[in-house]
């Protein structure tokens, strides 16, 4: 499901989406007592890292929980109508380009509406042609068992149809960076940390909207 029909108000919330991600001036905590700290000290935290989109209207139709995948940001929202109540730091497709040849890939996440479809735990990973390419390998025959792999999504897989996934990773590391840019790593997925991919399996449903954008 890539399509449906968006109000003008969710409209222009996609355009401040689609905004290229600007570094932001670091702001102050909420002021209280932290340990360790003296009264007239501040923590700054970076506005970019935990800032929501501002909108005003729900983004899809329908009145249910769904979420968003902000591609400037590489953050990934859970919304309640026009309210943000969930989000974490995600890795999303370099955008590399691979050839072997005549068969081409680009690694990057696609934009639209699409749905979940279906959830695992512990998810087996079944390794395409190109992952062999980059490599300089010969790919096995399709559904040769040396195909099936343990622990490259992670722990938690949400299938979103057309081979995409928000799924966790065994390379957390590389979800850490604050910077929006470095954190584009994937093949296309979406990749959570095990816990991030986790706590979205348990807010969300099968059928939930996921607005790639």
């Amino acid at each position: 499901m890539r399509q449906a029909l968006l109000s003008a108000g969710a409209l222009a919330a996609l355009a401040w989406l689609a905004a290229p991600a600007r570094p932001a001036a670091a702001q102050p905590i909420a002021a209280q007592p932290i340990a360790g700290l003296a009264a007239d000290e501040v923590v700054y935290r970076s506005g970019l890292f935990e800032e929501a989109p501002p909108i005003h209207e729900p983004l899809v139709p329908g009145g249910a929980r769904y979420v968003v995948v902000h591609l400037a940001q590489n953050r990934v929202y859970v919304f309640e109508g026009e309210r943000a109540v969930w989000a974490a730091p995600a890795g999303t497709g370099t955008g590399f380009r691979l050839q072997s040849g005549e068969r081409r890939w680009r690694f990057s996440t696609p934009r639209g509406l699409m749905q979940v479809r279906r959830m695992e735990k512990d998810p087996l990973w079944e390794a395409p042609d190109w992952y062999y390419v980059e490599r300089g390998l010969e790919p096995p025959p399709p559904n040769h068992p040396s195909r099936t792999m343990e622990g490259v999504m992670g722990t938690t897989a949400i299938f979103l149809g057309d081979g995409i996934a928000i799924h966790g990773t065994n390379r957390p590391e590389l979800l850490m960076d604050p910077d929006p840019e470095a954190r584009r790593v994937s093949h296309g997925c979406i990749r959570l940390t095990n816990e991030h991919a986790r706590e979205l399996m348990h807010m969300i449903d099968v059928g939930t909207l996921v607005l790639i954008y």
